[in-house]
């Protein structure tokens, strides 16, 4: 099978991992069929017609929507199967280490996890061509944060919870902009692959899960093995639930490590789409509108570098021309971290702190994310034309 151009470390990936690097390579060629389906259908219905169709199946199940498209109840069917693996309660384990995290979280999320995944020269096309993660970035990354959040809720992803019913919408918005991108003579596959393929999204999934994990570490946080596992079962089936091909849903913190080492050897790494991503990701001016002082926010910003270069690491940060350790960046690297993790440990010991961690976690995300909008984020997505003109 071909493979896409960006994957120009396949060789070196082969020595490494052996057939392994061809059997994943093949996941950048491979889109959700399910999903693009239901969407060909769908788009021949009118836009509140859609929203009536999508809110009654994903809060009452399919069998509620008898004059549902054909291609809409294929995917029903298979988003409405529960894998004999599933354990709610792991599920709901993993979200509570989420929101234990708390504001160490959202930053190894946002300067760890999409910027890591900014970093990839091909699955940040995607992001670049409806260019909202550019012009919009403040919003764009509150809606990815309420959609986590969502997930994360106690037994957020059964039918009806806004866990559930955002990631098959989301689905749904990944489907419609892949549409879009494959009409587009400016898409080019035989370099980039499939746009929002197989192997980027269970990557995104994996980020969310393992990433945000080893993001909290290297921040100086603490997440136990234990809590990590849950994460990763926990995004396990939000991965399911987004059309991840099984073979691509990691079950340990082992699939993982190899999973993010195999992709990272394979692909490009950052290019000037890289740069522009989190560029806009690092504006102080929109995350601290309140600011008003240009000092402050100058030394915001070079928190918010520091924290992005201590969590995507010195060879991704030195491509897309983040400052060198100095300055904040040191204070960031020797000062704080090591600060937060004797935090961590003296808490550790304290009665009810994992609770009130919980808690403070909880009102930090709702903060967050308040002025997301996770309504039927599925009908809101980039017109496919307007994408493909």
């Amino acid at each position: 099978m071909q493979h896409p151009a960006r994957l120009n470390g396949l060789s070196a990936s082969r020595l490494r991992f052996g057939d392994r690097a061809d059997r994943i390579a093949a996941f950048f060629m491979r889109s959700d069929t399910l999903a693009d389906a239901a969407v060909l259908e769908l788009a021949k219905l009118p836009v509140e017609g859609v929203r009536d169709l999508m809110a009654r199946a994903t809060m009452h199940g399919i069998a509620a929507v008898p004059e549902a498209p054909e291609a809409m109840v294929a995917l029903f069917r298979q988003v409405e199967h529960v894998p004999f693996w599933v354990d709610f309660e792991r599920c709901k384990r993993g979200g509570e280490a989420f929101f234990r995290a708390g504001a160490l979280g959202g930053i190894a999320l946002g300067f760890g996890g999409l910027a890591r995944a900014y970093c990839s020269a091909g699955g940040n096309k995607p992001l670049t061509f409806t260019r909202d993660l550019i012009d919009r970035a403040p919003q764009r990354i509150a809606e990815t944060a309420a959609y986590v959040r969502a997930v994360s809720q106690p037994d957020g992803l059964r039918r009806g919870r806004d866990g559930y019913r955002a990631s098959v919408e989301v689905r749904l918005l990944h489907a419609r902009v892949r549409m879009g991108l494959s009409r587009s003579p400016r898409w080019r596959s035989d370099e980039w692959g499939v746009p929002i393929n197989q192997a980027d999204t269970a990557m995104t999934a994996l980020l969310f899960s393992h990433g945000l994990a080893e993001g909290v570490r290297r921040l100086g946080g603490q997440v136990s093995e234990r809590a990590e596992e849950d994460l990763i079962h926990l995004w396990r089936y939000a991965g399911y639930l987004l059309g991840v091909n099984e073979e691509l849903l990691c079950t340990s913190i082992a699939d993982a490590q190899l999973m993010a080492e195999l992709v990272d050897t394979l692909d490009g790494g950052p290019d000037e789409d890289s740069r522009t991503l989190i560029m806009a990701m690092l504006r102080p001016e929109e995350f601290e509108a309140k600011i008003k002082d240009p000092a402050v926010a100058k030394h915001v910003r070079e928190i918010y570098v520091a924290a992005c270069r201590a969590l995507i690491g010195d060879t991704h940060a030195d491509a897309i021309g983040l400052p060198a350790w100095s300055g904040h960046n040191l204070a960031f690297k020797h000062l704080l971290r090591p600060a937060i993790r004797a935090v961590g440990r003296v808490a550790a010991f304290v009665p009810g702190s994992s609770e009130r961690f919980a808690r403070m976690g909880h009102a930090y995300w709702e903060s967050f994310t308040r002025a997301a909008d996770l309504d039927a984020p599925a009908t809101k997505a980039t017109a496919p034309d307007a994408i493909a003109s």
